[in-house]
């Protein structure tokens, strides 16, 4: 996987999870699962983070 493909992976992530906190969410997510959705949100950033300072 190249390293565009790898950021672009990690931003669709970003993108579907903060879809499913969103206003425009289906379900209300439980306090529990949205701490869960966040701590993952926040580790995916960091990610992505990592891939753009090593590609630039």
């Amino acid at each position: 996987m190249s390293k565009n493909d790898e950021i672009k992976s990690h931003a669709e992530a970003l993108q579907r999870g903060l879809k499913k906190l969103g206003a425009d969410r289906v379900v209300a997510l439980s306090v529990h699962k949205s701490k869960e959705l966040v701590a993952e949100l926040e580790e995916t950033a960091a990610q992505l983070l990592q891939k753009i300072d090593a590609a630039g």
